[in-house]
Parts: structure tokens; C-alpha cells; sequence
């Protein structure tokens, strides 16, 4: 009886080191699992970001901030100053050398807002004077037809009695207006005291008829680039009336329509080398 007691002792002692050692590896086994478990999810994460259905979610789910770019310019000849809007040579005189006329204006269409690009051409000069402004436009609900100056010409010296007549360029809603304000003209579309001379819209569906070939792709010999006038990203609009002597073109880098293209685009199978 002396030995079996402390041998029961010893028996109930290594017992429950034991008991405490196997619960200790299995918590150790149990986190192990886990750990394994989470860097199995991750490389095939990092599997799937690779894949080109994963890219397409990520980019539904995230479309560019940057929407599209329309790149818009527009010309306006001897008749249209002379017969159109009638100037007399005192006021083509003012308006030759002391106004500046439009090169371009770009329009960029962020999902927030609008930057609005404008170069001009200063005053005649020995030598060619550019200048750029900008401006952000922050639509707010209810605002989009709200017009947006971009460039003024007044068409006359300023009087005491005022009432200037002018050009005025404006981007009025999904469109580009230039209308003539106080001035004498035959041209219908009048709105009060104005007259609208063009209006280029900046819808793709309203612009599938002005649709054409970029005379600038042919001139750098890119003839084919887009011939069969398909539903591209890229395109070239323009418009012309020579009775008035007023004409525009128009390009536009549609970045929502490319993310759709890109999806059709055929995706080369990566063969893995023999060894």
C-alpha cells in the first residue's frame, strides 16, 4: 500500500500532463489549419486578379473617373462675317484687331464635374500669341441646362447707350451653342435678342449622322484605322453650312465605350513552354 499510493499520484500527475500537452498542440494544430486556410484564400486572390473576369468586375464596379474628351473646333469664314452677321468695316476692323478668336476648346467629362479647356488666339500680331484658360463646371440637380459662357466676341466698339452685339460660345446642357446676341441677321431659331447660329451635341446618338473619316488620321496616312466607321471609342464628327459660311468638327474619346470594346478584344492564350 505505501508504493500504490504514490504511484497512483505519479499515474494521475503525468496523466494530466499529458491531458494539458494535447490540448496545447491541438490549439497549435487548430491555428495552423487556419493560417493555411487564410494563405490558401490569398493566393487564389492573387490567382484571380490575374484573370480577365476579374478585371472586368473591377471595372464595372469601378468605372474611370475620367468618362469622355471631346475635342471641339469650329470655323467661321469671310461670308459669314460679311453676309451673315452683316458687319460693316469699321466693326470687321475692331473685330480683327483688337478680338481674340477660338483655336479650340476641349471638354472633359469627369463623373463629377466638367473642365472646360479653351485656346484662344490674341489680337492680330506680327507673330501668333496663344492663350489657354480653363474652367470647372459643378452641375448640381437640376442645373444641367443652366449655360456656361466659354468665349465672348463683341462685335463693335462699347457705347455710351451699351448693348454691345456679340458672339458667345456656351456649352448649354449636352451641347455646344455659338449664337449671335443684338445683332441684325436673317437666321431663324431666334430666342429674344438671340440667334443661334450652330448647335453641335454632345449625345453620340444625336451625332451618328455628322459621323466621318478624320481628314487628320488620312493626312498621317492612317487611311484604315477606322473604315468600316464601326461603333469605336474614338470618332470624328463635323458639320458644315457654306451659305453661311460656318463650319465645326468635332472629336470625341468616348472612355466608357472603350472598357466595352476591350471586352470583345480576343485574348491570346499564354501556351506554357515545353522544358
Amino acid at each position: 500500500m505505501d508504493i500504490l499510493w504514490p504511484a497512483m499520484a505519479i499515474s494521475v500527475i503525468v496523466g494530466f500532463v499529458l491531458y494539458v500537452l494535447a490540448g496545447h498542440w491541438s490549439r497549435i494544430l487548430r491555428q495552423q489549419a487556419g493560417t493555411i486556410r487564410r494563405l490558401s484564400d490569398r493566393v487564389r486572390m492573387i490567382e484571380e486578379m490575374d484573370s480577365p473576369l476579374f478585371r472586368e468586375k473591377i471595372s464595372e464596379s469601378a468605372p474611370a473617373p475620367l468618362e469622355q474628351v471631346f475635342t471641339f473646333c469650329f470655323r467661321l469664314d469671310d461670308r459669314f462675317w460679311r453676309e451673315t452677321l452683316r458687319l460693316t468695316e469699321d466693326d470687321w476692323d475692331f473685330v480683327r484687331g483688337l478680338a481674340s478668336f477660338v483655336g479650340s476648346v476641349k471638354l472633359e467629362r469627369w463623373r463629377s464635374h466638367t473642365v472646360a479647356t479653351i485656346t484662344e488666339v490674341l489680337p492680330d500680331r506680327k507673330t501668333a500669341a496663344w492663350q489657354t484658360r480653363s474652367l470647372h463646371c459643378y452641375h448640381g440637380p437640376g442645373e444641367r441646362s443652366r449655360a456656361l459662357t466659354l468665349w465672348e466676341l463683341p462685335l463693335a466698339r462699347p457705347t455710351c447707350e451699351g448693348g454691345v452685339p456679340s458672339l458667345v460660345l456656351s456649352l448649354r446642357g449636352n451641347a455646344l451653342d455659338l449664337a449671335s446676341h443684338s445683332t441684325a441677321s436673317a437666321i431663324p431659331e431666334t430666342t429674344g435678342d438671340e440667334v443661334i447660329l450652330f448647335r453641335a451635341p454632345l449625345d453620340l446618338r444625336l451625332l451618328a449622322e455628322f459621323r466621318g473619316h478624320d481628314p487628320a488620321e488620312w493626312a498621317n496616312g492612317n487611311e484604315c484605322a477606322h473604315s468600316d466607321m464601326g461603333d469605336h471609342w474614338q470618332a470624328f464628327y463635323s458639320w458644315e453650312d457654306e451659305t453661311r459660311g460656318i463650319a465645326w468638327e468635332l472629336r470625341v474619346i468616348d472612355l466608357n465605350r472603350r472598357i466595352e470594346w476591350d471586352r470583345w478584344k480576343t485574348l491570346e492564350p499564354t501556351m506554357p513552354q515545353a522544358r
